[in-house]
């Protein structure tokens, strides 16, 4: 009898212990999956600044092959090629640097986000090599610039997208009280913005008067590289608007 009691008395000792320490491994669990998905979104949001500077160096480009300020043109030129191999670096170092591999390693390789990752990485970089052939394919005839702006707009809603998405996870990362949700409603504007711009860009009046004139996807090489460009964008934009929620 003495030892039973003894027994019921160690555990109403140990219970409590028992108890915390199980939430604690609970909440230590629940940190662990966060802290992946904080380093995950960290990878996005370098993806996004890199994406950022590819599309303006390719603007930049674009703005130097119309040969309108022949010396500001040259500068322009010279640094819209260094924004474009810098941004594609960062998004590179970003799918196969270390804190990928240490992501990978840690066995998230078939994990939702990271397989989002890599699909947001894959169509980023499909992005860039076309921007980097049209950069390779110099100014275009007088009667192609309408071209060249559309391919400009088509890399600003991209931009518009990537900050957009970092607005959103910046804001969900839930540091600074009410901002956070001024900054996620902010970015989830300037992406829905970002994808109307594709739409209009893509599918309105300015677009369907070129076709209407000869210049199509199926008979215009030209045009046949912006449909492929906007279709890329498109998914890029579509992934960034629906990235996976911290």
């Amino acid at each position: 009898m003495k030892n039973t009691k003894s027994l019921l008395m160690l555990l109403a000792l140990l219970l409590p212990l028992l108890v915390a320490g199980c939430a604690g491994m609970k909440a230590t669990m629940g940190m662990d999956d966060n802290d992946k998905m904080m380093k995950t979104h960290h990878l996005h949001m370098l993806m996004n600044h890199g994406l950022s500077m590819v599309t303006e160096g390719s603007n930049d480009i674009m703005m130097a092959y119309m040969d309108m300020a022949p010396k500001i043109d040259a500068i322009a030129h010279e640094h819209g090629h260094n924004m474009m191999n810098n941004g594609k670096k960062v998004i590179n170092y970003a799918l196969s640097g270390d804190q990928m591999e240490s992501l990978m390693m840690g066995g998230d390789a078939k994990a939702h986000y990271m397989m989002y990752t890599h699909e947001l990485g894959e169509s980023m970089l499909v992005v860039i090599d076309l921007l980097e052939k049209m950069a390779k394919a110099g100014s275009m005839p007088d009667d192609m610039m309408a071209m060249h702006h559309q391919h400009m707009l088509i890399n600003h809603a991209m931009d518009m997208a990537a900050q957009g998405a970092n607005m959103v996870m910046l804001g969900e990362m839930d540091m600074a009280g009410g901002i956070d949700t001024y900054s996620v409603d902010h970015g989830k504007m300037m992406l829905n913005n970002a994808q109307s711009l594709l739409t209009e860009v893509m599918s309105g009046d300015a677009m369907m008067e070129m076709h209407a004139k000869g210049k199509t996807p199926e008979g215009h090489a030209d045009m046949t590289s912006t449909h492929k460009l906007g279709e890329a964008a498109v998914k890029v934009v579509h992934l960034l608007a629906n990235m996976p929620a911290m």
